[in-house]
């Protein structure tokens, strides 16, 4: 019985640490190129919101300048998913959650497609 119950421990340990898997600071970009193609969290102060000229797009820059670093980007169709705009994560701290990709091969990004994919980190 014993040893069951240790074993059940150790499973729910793993499961728990799995699940609280730490999240990446969105200036390190060489372990966010590193998980390209995985889910990851991600972390760090927003620098920048920005729209392509069509509206087609929006960029949310975090942790670095536009144009250096990670972007959680945004496309038209999945604009009504955020009700509130995009204004209120200005200078925010904030978590971004989805798989990471590299645009142009170089620039790691999370395309949002839910609200919850992006929200304010508690101060």
């Amino acid at each position: 019985m014993k040893t069951v119950l240790a074993v059940l421990a150790t499973v729910l340990w793993v499961s728990v640490s799995w699940a609280q898997e730490a999240a990446i600071d969105a200036t390190n970009l060489e372990a966010l190129r590193a998980k390209a193609g995985q889910e990851v969290i991600v972390e760090g102060l927003v620098t920048d919101i920005g729209t392509t000229k069509d509206g087609g797009i929006t960029f949310i820059n975090i942790g670095l300048a536009k144009k250096q670093g990670f972007v959680a980007v945004v496309f038209r169709d999945n604009y009504p998913v955020f009700t509130d705009g995009f204004d209120k994560f200005r200078n925010q701290k904030v978590r971004v959650t989805g798989a990471i990709s590299l645009y142009k091969s170089e620039t790691p990004q999370i395309k949002l497609t839910s609200a919850e994919q992006l929200t304010i980190v508690p101060q």
